[in-house]
């Protein structure tokens, strides 16, 4: 009779173990114990078991985010987060199966066909929304609750904000008795803004947003130009005369000049005056920082004596000149 062959408690005791696997490393970053928190909701809304899976970490912008969410999917907005609107999605097995547990009470041999969640639906994955979120260990997350469904995915671009986001995707199991159907829940949180960093990256983006705004306010603010065709220098009595039918004397060497003069007396352009789509128009033909044209207007002294009334003076009546001038294709300066 042949005995079993037995190794020796010592062989045992020597034989090499593998070491055991290291612990892995918390998990950290927004929507923290999801995985959890959706198991306990599952429970507690339907009689199913969700087992955990595997939990991803990303961040997508705005187009990335709307390529990550499946056409038929269950789509809800989220509310109570500060930094902007969150949404969670459900895809088609996930929320077909636990209506199924819910109004049915158990899971059928085949999965459903595809369909288009519908309010029904929505009603009761509100309440499974709002255990998971309640049940999360992180406090900002935590504070968000199912505000309403997104029946049309297109709104998604018009409804949340063109910011990153921080995405949490969750592979679960869904088991009833013998019946296990895949699933996936995936929650969208707009990234932190940047007032709530702290240290140095909070000081950077406080004083890049000043100086942005600083600047969108100088520039809004208005800035008033004169167009100058000449300039007169006369006696104090004369100013007084002056009245209606008045003339003022230029040379016609200044007519075909404009300039146009900022407050503090600084000409910033040169133009030629005329029409433009009958109004008065000016067209710019040396622009800021080229050279100026030398010499430039100059004061010229008063005539000797007034002209008499209905008479132009050398230099003709500004307005009749003006008239005069040829229509200019430029729009008015």
């Amino acid at each position: 009779m042949n005995a079993p062959t037995r190794d020796p408690l010592l062989r045992r005791k020597l034989v090499t173990r593998n070491a055991p696997p290291p612990d892995k490393p918390a998990v950290t970053g927004p929507a923290q114990g999801l995985s959890r928190a959706f198991a306990r909701a599952t429970s507690s809304v339907a009689p199913l078991v969700a087992e955990q899976g595997e939990t991803r970490r990303s961040s997508a912008s705005l187009a990335e985010l709307l390529d990550m969410i499946d056409s038929d999917a269950f789509v809800g907005q989220l509310d109570g987060l500060a930094a902007g609107t969150a949404v969670v999605m459900l895809d088609q097995s996930t929320f077909a199966t636990v209506i199924e547990a819910m109004t049915i009470g158990r899971l059928g041999p085949k999965p459903p066909l595809p369909r288009r969640p519908t309010p029904t639906d929505s009603s009761l994955l509100a309440d499974l929304v709002n255990h998971t979120m309640r049940d999360l260990t992180d406090p900002v997350a935590a504070a968000m609750r199912f505000h309403r469904p997104v029946v049309d995915h297109r709104l998604l671009a018009v409804l949340l904000d063109d910011v990153v986001f921080d995405t949490v995707s969750l592979d679960v199991d869904l088991v009833a008795g013998e019946v296990q159907r895949p699933g996936r829940i995936m929650l969208a949180l707009p990234r932190a803004a940047p007032e709530t960093l702290t240290g140095d990256q909070a000081a950077d983006s406080e004083s890049s947003n000043w100086g942005k705004q600083l600047e969108e306010t100088v520039m809004r603010a208005p800035a008033s130009m004169q167009a100058e065709l000449g300039r007169l220098t006369l006696p104090l009595s004369e100013v007084l005369a002056l009245g209606v039918d008045s003339s003022l004397t230029l040379p016609l060497s200044n007519l075909e000049e404009v300039q146009l003069v900022a407050l503090d007396g600084s000409v910033q352009a040169i133009g030629r005056l005329g029409q433009s789509r009958g109004n008065r128009a000016v067209r710019l033909t040396s622009w800021p920082g080229g050279t100026p044209p030398v010499p430039q207007m100059s004061d010229i002294k008063p005539a000797p004596r007034a002209k008499p009334e209905g008479q132009a003076g050398e230099g003709g009546d500004l307005a009749a000149i003006a008239a005069s001038q040829p229509d200019l294709p430029s729009t008015p300066g």
